[in-house]
């Protein structure tokens, strides 16, 4: 594959993001860095680059005498990932709900419902995403909002996961909707409640999917 004369580690890194998403470098794999300089038709260096940028993601670990492999998330990771997250997500949704508009509210719902309507998957993660940012949007805390950002990346970028998650999607929308509920009557306190609980079951949903899967 030839890249452009704009290549970059960043672009390089991009590419092997999509190829570790798409499941083309799966879990486990060695990323061997002259094949793939080769493949898209750059020197080593700016390969060694984006594989250090992988790791830095967590999509990638080094270790000294096997070189690069794609990371396999484990069970452990995810109870880390998903007990973050739950925190982070149930204090934005508790500092939110005092803020939320009627019009904000009015858009979380309709999210709420075309998700219920929608089998398909790039649309069910879209509003999926949608929703939980509306519900957030109350939080004036940035800094907080960005590491929740960056906290569902760590599993979103993994297509696999984020399938599993999305098959849910009607067992979550009962969720969703204790979530509607409790941002409606400005009930910050169920609110962080029932954000707490939704996060968690579906962290324990991959928990278990990771299991089985490690012992097949």
């Amino acid at each position: 594959m030839q890249l452009n004369a704009l290549s970059t580690p960043d672009v390089l890194a991009s590419e092997l993001r999509k190829m570790i998403n798409s499941g083309r470098l799966r879990d486990g794999e060695r990323l061997v860095e002259r094949d793939l300089a080769s493949h898209f038709s750059v020197s080593r260096i700016p390969m060694r680059e984006a594989i250090r940028q992988l790791e830095r993601d967590g999509l990638v670990e080094i270790f000294r005498n096997r070189g690069a492999v794609v990371r396999t998330l484990s069970v452990d990771d995810l109870d880390e990932i998903y007990s973050l997250r739950a925190l982070l997500e149930g204090e934005a949704v508790f500092q939110s709900v005092k803020n939320l508009s009627s019009d904000t509210l009015a858009r979380a719902e309709l999210t709420h419902t075309l998700l219920a309507r929608t089998t398909e998957f790039d649309m069910q993660g879209t509003l999926n995403r949608e929703f939980h940012d509306l519900v957030y949007s109350g939080c004036k805390n940035q800094r907080l909002l960005r590491l929740i950002n960056d906290t569902r990346n760590q599993i979103e970028r993994y297509e696999y996961l984020q399938r599993k998650l999305l098959s849910a999607t009607p067992v979550f929308q009962d969720d969703h909707a204790g979530i509607l509920t409790a941002c409606r009557e400005r009930d910050a306190g169920n609110a962080r409640a029932e954000v707490v609980r939704h996060i968690l079951s579906a962290g324990e949903m991959l928990k278990t999917f990771i299991s089985h899967r490690d012992e097949g």
